[in-house]
Formats: structure tokens, sequence, C-alpha cells
């Protein structure tokens, strides 16, 4: 065992557990505790223990308005509910029941119903929380902080005419966020995908991962999802593909400006790009080379609108 995971569970009065890994953690260190807890790390900066007692707050208001379950966190012998070791920012949690419904790298293993399920669950999440905050809990600044570290190594394996797309969709993200009145705000999970929603049957009962939670657009959500979806690792292929995306604003019930939806859901595959070049898992250069192309493509198919 890891001598920090050990120092860190017999901190929490765990002294001698059981250890696994969830099969599908190639982008964070994940264990699962005596089939019991989950043991789960982030990186630590400045801000990640305010964000993490902001994201707790966030959520617990979440739950009482949608029934949906989310992470109730252990406390430490220290009395927080956290531990820094490593440079890392640790928790522990009871594991919340269900099971996730895939992985992120195995989406097109997913049935269609599946699918519908997920972004019927993202809607009513978004409907039932719009409204709900006020101004001062708005993070209008979250997504564009992600992305402006990758537009500006985007020149380094990104062509022209792509760059021009994501500038503009940037901008025009920017002048979105600045502008959005406070009723427009929602919960927004921030990586919401298959393997961070857990299900009971056909019922979707909860959410993990956290990290990113905040009051934003529903857009930022829905881009994400859809740009996770409309990848094809079975293929490697990276066409834009129509059917699935129409369908997939069938799903959600979209009522939105579409010229919007389509530049969030450009940056976020140019985000997933600094995630892929930056990752150590093994796949980890084969997935970046595929988001690249996945990406060019997707700002010739999402032209800039006029």
């Amino acid at each position: 065992m890891n001598p920090h995971i050990g120092k860190i569970l017999n901190g929490y009065g765990l002294k001698t557990p059981r250890l696994s890994r969830p099969a599908d953690a190639k982008l964070a260190q994940v264990y699962f505790v005596d089939d019991l807890y989950v043991l789960r790390s982030r990186p630590f900066e400045t801000d990640t223990t305010a964000r993490f007692e902001a994201e707790r707050h966030l959520y617990g208001k979440v739950a009482e308005l949608t029934g949906f379950k989310f992470p109730q966190y252990e406390p430490y012998k220290s009395g927080t509910f956290f531990v820094i070791e490593d440079d890392c920012f640790w928790t522990l949690h009871k594991r919340i029941p269900g099971h996730p419904l895939g992985s992120w790298f195995d989406l097109h293993r997913i049935e269609p119903a599946v699918n519908r399920r997920v972004l019927k669950a993202l809607g009513r999440l978004h409907e039932v929380t719009k409204g709900f905050f006020d101004e001062k809990t708005i993070d209008r600044t979250r997504l564009l902080l992600l992305v402006a570290p990758a537009l500006e190594k985007a020149p380094d394996y990104i062509g022209r005419s792509a760059l021009v797309r994501l500038q503009s969709a940037f901008e025009s993200v920017k002048k979105f966020c600045r502008s959005y009145p406070p009723q427009a705000g929602c919960f927004v999970h921030g990586d919401f995908h298959h393997g961070n929603i857990l299900a009971q049957g056909d019922r979707i009962s909860g959410f993990i991962d956290l990290d990113w939670c905040r009051v934003g657009s529903f857009y930022e959500d829905l881009a994400f999802t859809m740009m996770m979806l409309l990848r094809d690792y079975k293929n490697w292929s990276p066409a834009f593909r129509w059917p699935l995306y129409r369908g997939m604003l069938d799903d959600y019930g979209f009522k939105g400006d579409a010229a919007l939806l389509n530049d969030h859901l450009i940056l976020y595959a140019l985000f997933d790009c600094a995630v892929f070049q930056s990752a150590h898992f093994d796949e980890a250069k084969a997935f970046f080379d595929y988001q690249k192309r996945f990406l060019e493509s997707v700002c010739r198919t999402l032209p800039i609108e006029s």
C-alpha cells in the first residue's frame, strides 16, 4: 500500500482496510475501501479548500431540491472533512447506493435508452435548480479560467482555421457569461458523464466527483456531456455525428441558442485536449491525438454564425 494512503486511512480510523481501484479510474486517484467507502484525491491548489467547502454547501441544497444523492464526507481525526497529504487534497465518503452507468472511454457501448435517461436527468437537474440561486453565488468565470490556458497552447497543435473558430467561441462565451440574468443560473455539475452518474435499476439515484460543480449556465453542463457522447472511441473517427447531436437536443429538451451551445461545445473539446496532453495513464497520447482530430472536425462542422 502507498504509505501516504495508509497514513490517511489511519487518520480516518481505518486500520486494516481492503483497497481496490475502480476500473475506470484513469484520470484520478480513487480507491474503494472495504467496499464501503470511496477515498479520492484532487490536486491541492491555493483555493481548493474554499472551493471544497462551497461545493459541499451547494450540492447540499441541490440534494434537498432534487432528491438526488451526493457524497457525504467523513471527518478526519483533525475534525476537517479532508486531509492534505503528498500535495494532494484527500476526501473519504461512504459509497452511494447504485452503480455508475459507464465510463468516459466506453460511452460508445452504452445503449441509446441509457443516454436518453442521462440527458433527461441533466435537464431535470437544471430545470429544478434554475433561478434558485442569487447573483453572488453564480460563478461566471470558472469555464473561461479552465479553457484560457488550453487556448494559449492550442497553436502548438491546431491549424489556423480552427484557431480562429476557437477564439470566436471563447469571445462569444465570455460575452454571454457576463450578461445572462441571475434567474438563468442553475446547478452545474461540471463533469457530467456516465462514470459520475449512479443508478439503481432504471432510476438515476445520485452523482459523484463534484470537483467542478458550481452555479452557472445550463450550456456548460449540456455542452460538456454532448461533447463526450459525440466522440467515437469505437471507430476512432473524428467525424461529427449530426443525428446523434440532434437526438441529444431532443432528449434534453433544449430550448436555447444553438449557436451559443456550439461555442460551449467547441471550448470543451479544446479543454479535453489539455486534459489528455497532461495526463499520465498508458493510453493518454492516443486519446490526445484523437481529441486533436475531433476538435478540428468540430471546428469545421460548427462554423461561426454570421
